[in-house]
């Protein structure tokens, strides 16, 4: 059931899920399915983790999905 709201998804360089600081974070907010989150934020880590240039890793890191 999707329901307005907001999630944050928080990931360590290694992959981990964090409640507190970290290296890349993704944010929903609105209308959403936590585990289709869950997932897309999954992939955007991954997205986020491979891109070659340090500098576009850090512009991205803080990433906010509106819904």
């Amino acid at each position: 059931m999707a329901m307005s709201s907001t999630h944050r998804f928080a990931f360590t360089l290694d992959g981990r899920t964090v409640d507190g600081p970290a290296d890349m974070n993704v944010t929903y907010v609105g209308r959403i399915n936590r585990k289709l989150a869950e997932a897309d934020a999954r992939r955007r880590f991954e997205e986020w983790l491979n891109q070659p240039s340090p500098l576009a890793r850090r512009w991205s890191s803080n990433q906010v999905v509106v819904r």
